[in-house]
């Protein structure tokens, strides 16, 4: 795996990461603050999340479409529950590769990204989706969110899940 910024002018300001994988598919990182349409501004990190799951698995849907496929089939409060991106992962991509946990031990995390799996992971305070990679090169875990990239371990990340019944949970996308 590798990161790599984006060189693209027109794209740049709104997908400043790319996201390269061993088996060559590429993942574009979102900055959802740069987008226009206001929701995805304001409560766009669980669709970011639900699009680099997508392209992870290798479905090519833009932000636009990502949005629009969760209005029409996914059910919605202030932003979009796990469970729902779960549901929606699983209606698109065959063999229902996207596993919903309520939580998971630091162990279990470290298992799951060693086998080379994408983590979508609930924060709390604030409430915020982020996505987890793990470079298998270097054993680095990496946090994707708003456009940015960080380098994590699994116990500061365990430590900041979300506890709401509603928002919490974990993601394991195989």
């Amino acid at each position: 795996m590798k990161i790599v910024a984006n060189k693209d002018k027109k794209t740049k300001k709104r997908f400043p990461w790319k996201v390269i994988l061993d088996n060559g598919r590429i993942i574009p990182v979102p900055s959802q603050h740069n987008f226009k349409t206001d929701f995805i501004k304001r409560h766009g990190c669980s669709l970011v999340a639900f699009y680099m799951a997508l392209r992870y698995k290798g479905v090519k849907k833009n932000m636009q479409q990502t949005l629009q496929y969760a209005r029409r089939k996914l059910k919605c409060g202030a932003k979009y529950p796990l469970t729902e991106i779960a549901r929606g992962i699983n209606m698109i991509c065959p063999g229902k590769p996207a596993m919903y946990h309520k939580s998971l031990t630091v162990e279990q995390l470290k298992t799951k990204l060693k086998k080379g799996y994408m983590v979508l992971f609930e924060e709390g305070n604030p409430i915020h989706t982020v996505a987890l990679l793990r470079d298998n090169k270097s054993g680095k875990i990496y946090r994707f969110s708003d456009g940015k990239k960080s380098v994590v371990t699994v116990e500061k990340e365990n430590v900041r899940r979300c506890t709401n019944k509603t928002y919490r949970g974990v993601v394991i996308v195989k």
